[in-house]
């Protein structure tokens, strides 16, 4: 009977955790999306400043959390979303609306798509 005491507890706490994750990384990545968001329609705007403004906080609050990613993301995800940063960087600098709009909007649906891994459903646990 202890045993399948401590094998349920231990059960629940991994699912909390699970839960929690998936919770914390959709918070996460949707605050990253909708400053990029709020970056996109400055540069449609030609606002350049703000936008470059928007997408380095976004970067600051990515990198703030860089631990928590590396720990509990696919190294390869977390890379190639730091890599998609750094070219939004570039063309907001260039100030390229073509450029930096696709590649904005690759950052976006890749950020959610890094959220959308974690959350519990059918398609994630086949």
């Amino acid at each position: 009977m202890k045993r399948l005491v401590s094998a349920v507890a231990l059960m629940l706490i991994l699912l909390g955790g699970s839960l929690w994750n998936a919770w914390y990384s959709d918070r996460l990545t949707d605050r990253l999306a909708g400053q990029l968001e709020q970056a996109q329609e400055l540069a449609s705007h030609r606002d350049w400043e703000g936008a470059a403004r928007l997408s380095q906080e976004s970067f600051r609050l990515w990198k703030a959390h860089d631990v928590y990613l590396h720990v509990m993301m696919r190294h390869s995800d977390t890379d190639q979303i730091l890599k998609m940063f750094r070219a939004v960087e570039q063309y907001l600098a260039l100030e390229e609306p073509d450029q930096y709009t696709a590649a904005n909007a690759e950052l976006i649906c890749q950020l959610e798509l890094l959220s959308e891994m974690e959350q519990p459903s059918l398609v994630n646990i086949l």
